[in-house]
């Protein structure tokens, strides 16, 4: 065990807390930064993080800091985050080059998706060997409660499904209040709670903006099984989440879907799509209901193209995914109605998929191990993952010591959904671009 350090990290609302130490044996020390995409959009990828003494390193999230010469840092889907940046512009050279720099020690992937991404971003740069030497995955960490099962009880007569996500649209509410719409035309007991304060629109990258398009989705939160909470305290989140048969991120791009986390640590299994990081935890039938959607190379979700957003032909297809998505639930869901024995194993996967994957105590450890190994490196020398301890995350729910009576499918990387037929419009070719607008953080 080594000396205690000081980690200067970002004094963030939240998503920091999700890549760094819960609790720590070494000092973490959290720093204001200058959010510099408020100065400029282009500039989302970059920060300068407030000067502290005897600071042994940096462990940055998303946005590279300029002013450390020893650094960490994880990023969640693209790295440098250069969505309004010239290829190759100047200011993207140099954000590139900050992270190809031997003060960079380490580069952590959220995600298996996550680094997929970050290979194809710099598919053509000639310095990937350097970047991919210090390349790892690391998944999320978050705080498992020590509570029992509140629905161990429970006889599932009615089901509960909660859904969690301020961005309405694309984290998957418009399919969770559709499900409620097919549950009453189907005389099914079925309820949905809503946790969002409805963010929709032209600053989502996923989302149509076609004006009026999530009318009529906003309107089905008047329904009666439905209860719109607006936005809630994480400690009321978990409550509600804890007493739900299922939490719901129906999502159409998460870089990773903390609120997923959140229920399976509250022994909920979850209702999610098979996009970009969830299948490397969600896996169906097992610890929830992995819903099938068309993907790209990366495993992101397959689209007529970001760039055509306010097109007929992306609103249509954005809403027939709606209807499908919610039409393919409704047929699951028919399943455990009244069947607590199916809900129970889902239950009990859940909570070992949280205890196993995301558990606070065992990712602090592994942290602080690596603020050991960095601390003792110069950064002269050109970085390199340790083969031994420089370990990254499963790309999948590792399987019970015990092994399992029924085979699980493994899957390390995406399903890719052969090409459909062009739709009909003026949209030409796909579109796999990344947004133009910054993804905001948040997983």
């Amino acid at each position: 065990m080594g000396k205690s350090l000081r980690i200067a990290v970002y004094h963030d609302r939240y998503p920091t807390s999700f890549v760094t130490p819960r609790t720590s044996r070494h000092t973490i020390l959290r720093k204001r930064f200058l959010p510099l995409n408020l100065v400029s959009p282009k500039l989302d990828g970059v920060t300068l993080i407030e000067p502290a003494l005897s600071v042994d390193m940096v462990h940055a999230f998303n946005r590279i800091p300029v002013n450390s010469s020893k650094f960490i840092i994880t990023f969640e889907s693209h790295l440098p985050r250069q969505f309004a940046l010239r290829k190759d512009g100047l200011m993207a050279r140099y954000l590139a080059s900050r992270i190809t720099n031997s003060g960079c020690r380490r580069i952590v992937a959220l995600s298996h998706f996550a680094r997929r991404c970050f290979l194809a971003q710099h598919a053509d740069n000639p310095q990937l060997s350097l970047l991919t030497a210090k390349l790892m995955v690391r998944h999320p960490n978050i705080v498992v409660p020590a509570v029992d099962d509140a629905m161990s009880e429970d006889t599932a007569e009615e089901l509960v499904l909660t859904f969690v996500g301020a961005h309405f649209g694309r984290k998957g509410g418009c399919v969770a209040v559709k499900i409620a719409e097919k549950a009453i035309e189907q005389n099914l007991p079925i309820r949905v709670n809503i946790v969002s304060n409805l963010q929709v629109g032209g600053h989502i990258w996923t989302d149509p903006t076609t004006t009026g398009f999530f009318d009529p989705y906003i309107r089905l939160l008047e329904l009666k099984n439905v209860q719109h909470h607006g936005a809630l305290p994480n400690h009321s989140v978990r409550q509600l989440l804890r007493n739900s048969h299922f939490g719901i991120l129906a999502t159409f791009g998460d870089t990773f879907g903390y609120s997923a986390l959140e229920s399976m640590s509250e022994h909920t299994p979850v209702l999610g799509t098979s996009v970009c990081a969830l299948p490397e935890f969600l896996e169906d039938g097992v610890n929830g209901i992995s819903l099938p959607v068309r993907l790209d190379e990366v495993g992101d979700w397959w689209n007529p193209g970001y760039d055509f957003r306010g097109d007929a032909n992306y609103a249509q297809y954005f809403r027939d995914e709606v209807e499908r998505l919610a039409s393919l639930t409704i047929e699951r869901l028919k399943t455990y109605i009244g069947q607590p024995k199916l809900m129970a194993p889902l239950r009990r996967e859940a909570r070992r998929t949280a205890e196993t994957m995301f558990a606070a105590e065992s990712a602090g450890a592994f942290l602080d191990g690596l603020y050991d190994r960095v601390a003792l490196e110069r950064t002269k020398e050109p970085a390199q993952l340790d083969p031994t301890l420089d370990v990254s995350s499963p790309q999948a729910l590792p399987l019970e010591p015990a092994g399992r009576k029924v085979p699980r499918p493994r899957r390390d990387m995406p399903v890719v959904i052969p090409a459909a037929p062009r739709l009909p419009g003026s949209l030409g070719s796909v579109s796999s671009r990344p947004p133009v607008q910054p993804r905001p953080t948040g997983g």
